[in-house]
């Protein structure tokens, strides 16, 4: 009977076939090599279609990842993609410059597109004089806060007697909504500390309510 385990000097019987690594066969590394192929292809197939021209699309500005509130947003956060017109948001942005360098006012999504309520309206008044504040107003005529844009200049008149609020004041932005969220228009116009302190009392007056505005010409 031979002995369960070698003596001094005598070497193990060599590994049977079926004990020894196997290597993986030239069919089944063919397999692999096609599966990491079929990967690729399906990753550079979904970054030409991203990138296609959409029909009819519009430029606007999407965040690339989630961005927190009070973010500075740079270019690493943001991009300009074409979205189909019917998804476009109301006042979309449609360049970085009217967003980089500005803090986020709201959580934004991933692929999410900004717009002119995402970002923080302090910024408004970067480059002015030393002193400057923006204020929203809000303004009695529809049509007359369709009509307003940035760098025009207006007064401000009080819907109770017609006095005058504030004269020649620059408007730094305006559109359908404010603070109140209640759909009343209006705008951020540029005033000092002064011309804040007597406008925030008008407001706080019953009679206040929204301003009266007349534009100055060009």
């Amino acid at each position: 009977m031979l002995d369960a385990f070698p003596g001094p000097g005598r070497q193990p019987p060599p590994a049977r076939r079926s004990d020894r690594p196997r290597r993986p066969s030239g069919s089944r590394a063919r397999r692999l090599v096609s599966a990491a192929l079929a990967a690729l292809g399906v990753g550079i197939v979904a970054q030409l279609a991203a990138s296609r021209p959409v029909p009819d699309g519009v430029r606007v500005v999407v965040a690339v990842r989630e961005v927190a509130v009070g973010t500075e947003l740079t270019d690493g956060l943001l991009t300009v993609r074409e979205v189909p017109r019917t998804a476009v948001p109301e006042a979309a942005l449609g360049g970085l410059d009217e967003a980089v360098g500005r803090p986020a006012s709201s959580v934004l999504a991933a692929g999410e597109v900004l717009t002119r309520h995402d970002v923080r309206a302090a910024d408004l008044v970067s480059g002015l004089e030393p002193g400057t504040v923006a204020v929203w107003v809000p303004v009695a005529e529809p049509a007359v806060t369709a009509a307003l844009a940035g760098g025009d200049r207006v007064d401000l008149r009080s819907p109770g007697d017609g006095s005058f609020l504030a004269r020649d004041v620059l408007v730094l932005a305006a559109g359908p909504g404010g603070p109140e969220r209640d759909g009343t228009g209006g705008a951020w116009v540029a005033v000092d500390a002064e011309q804040a302190r007597f406008l925030a009392t008008q407001r706080a007056d019953p009679l206040g309510g929204a301003a009266h505005v007349a534009l100055h010409r060009p």
